[in-house]
């Protein structure tokens, strides 16, 4: 079995991506997995999806991704969004966008591990406390009975939720940096975002993923900030989507 790094929410933060992706060549991965918005805030989305497509990445779709392809989607967006999905239209090719047609909303890896932008039912479902998560075990154990284990982004946030065999659901208030999976229990785990952290953490987040071992490894890399910042504002986006990188938020 594989290890696999996986990663989500790159929104269009070429330095970001290009950082992680050097991190996880040296730790010798044999996977990619990218748990959706590839484009949206950022200045580089074509060459954020370029990159994913020459690294063979699997890859779904996130909530951005989807405003691509259905317009109507930015109605639940807040300015700053619709304004940064606006500007990835003008950029994105037919074959770029014809990637994103082709990314699934869920799949389940090597008959055992789910893997979801939002929630396996809704791709805009967040799971930041303890009711969202208890409702996604609660979806799990019923529509996906034999699945322990689901990978989700869109939060932007490093975070893992452990459901024991009693249904007594928690979540560690520091994240170990290791943490070693165990088949009777049921786990939410999400890797943090690549181009847009909101931890109050600046840096590309990640997670490794040693399946033989079941192995989660929480991790995180610098990258160029100061670029990233100036490609947003040369490309007239609103600047708060500039700042808000250094202060990780």
């Amino acid at each position: 079995m594989p290890i696999a790094a996986i990663i989500s929410d790159i929104h269009g933060n070429l330095e970001a991506l290009q950082a992680v992706l050097e991190a996880v060549e040296s730790d010798g991965v044999d996977y990619i997995v990218h748990l959706g918005d590839l484009v949206g805030y950022n200045a580089n989305p074509r060459e954020c999806v370029q990159l994913l497509q020459k690294k063979r990445a699997v890859s779904i779709l996130g909530n951005h991704d989807l405003a691509i392809l259905e317009p109507q989607m930015v109605k639940h967006f807040n300015v700053l969004a619709n304004q940064a999905i606006t500007y990835c239209h003008k950029q994105l090719t037919l074959a770029e966008i014809r990637y994103l047609q082709g990314m699934p909303r869920t799949e389940v890896l090597w008959d055992k591990y789910l893997i979801c932008h939002g929630s396996p039912e809704s791709i805009e479902s967040y799971v930041l406390n303890l009711f969202q998560a208890k409702r996604l075990f609660n979806l799990l154990r019923k529509k996906y009975a034999g699945i322990h284990f689901c990978f989700f982004g869109h939060t932007h946030i490093q975070k893992l939720w452990i459901c024991d065999q009693r249904g007594k659901v928690v979540s560690p208030a520091d994240l170990p940096d290791q943490i070693f999976l165990q088949t009777e229990h049921r786990y939410l785990i999400n890797p943090g975002s690549v181009g847009q952290p909101r931890q109050r953490d600046s840096r590309a987040h990640y997670l490794l993923f040693d399946t033989n071992r079941e192995l989660v490894h929480f991790k995180a890399v610098p990258y160029d900030i100061e670029t990233a910042q100036k490609k947003i504002v040369q490309a007239n986006l609103p600047e708060y989507l500039a700042h808000r990188l250094e202060d990780g938020i």
